[in-house]
Order: C-alpha cells, then structure tokens, then sequence
C-alpha cells in the first residue's frame, strides 16, 4: 500500500484533485520523506530488461539486467520493466515497488518517465535573472 505517497489526494474523490490525468510535478505536498508525485501520475519505464526470474540474472553489486531487443528478437525478451503505479491503476497497485512489464517499442498514455533534480533545486526556487545586453 501507499502510505504517505501522495496517492489519493482527496477523501475518496478520485477527480478531487483537480487534474484530469496527471498533475504537474510538485503540485501536492511531499510525501513523509519529502519525496513528490512518487503515485498517481503514471509509470515508470526502466533500463532493465523483464523477466520472471530477474533475480538469477542481478545481484547488490549489479542489480540492473541490460538487454535491448532486435525487431528479429522473440517476443519473450522484447520487454521492458515498468515501476510503480500510475492514474489508471487501483490503489493496491500505486506503490513505488510496483512491477509489471510492457513491450518496449510502444507508447502508452499511462507510463512515462521520472525526471530527478536534486533537492537544492526544489527549495532555492528562485528565478535566475537574465542579463540586459
């Protein structure tokens, strides 16, 4: 479950928050780590390449699985991994350790990617001036 990963901004009311889909990137208040929009707007794609059994394939020192995928490939490694929940899952979906796969070669609505900027950035949100020439 999602505890505290601003999922479900309202008491139930899904359209509650104000966005149709998805919400811009710091519109609700951080979760308890101070983390934003971890749930809710849509999935994350990944490096690793999907399998069943990734855990034979990865260890601590090396946890990622690289594969791309040819078009003369098999369909069985054409796939990529997908984290995390997005806006048109159930909620015991929308965690961030969620896993599923998707082809990698398509688009969908519902995944996309998490930008990362360190957390200096997010408090000193002052505007840079532009020189006048």
């Amino acid at each position: 479950v999602a505890y505290g990963m601003n999922f479900k901004q309202g008491e139930g009311q899904y359209g509650d928050d104000g966005a149709t889909y998805t919400s811009p990137a710091i519109s609700f208040k951080p979760n308890y780590l101070g983390l934003y929009n971890m749930n809710g707007n849509v999935s994350e794609w990944t490096l690793n390449a999907y399998t069943m059994n990734w855990q034979g394939f990865v260890n601590d020192l090396n946890p990622v699985l690289l594969y791309d995928a040819k078009d003369t490939d098999p369909d069985i490694v054409k796939r990529k991994v997908v984290k995390g929940g997005s806006w048109k899952d159930p909620g015991s979906l929308a965690s961030p350790d969620s896993r599923n796969s998707e082809f990698q070669d398509v688009a969908k609505s519902y995944i996309g990617f998490r930008c990362v900027m360190p957390a200096l950035e997010v408090f000193n949100q002052n505007p840079k001036k532009s020189k006048k020439h």
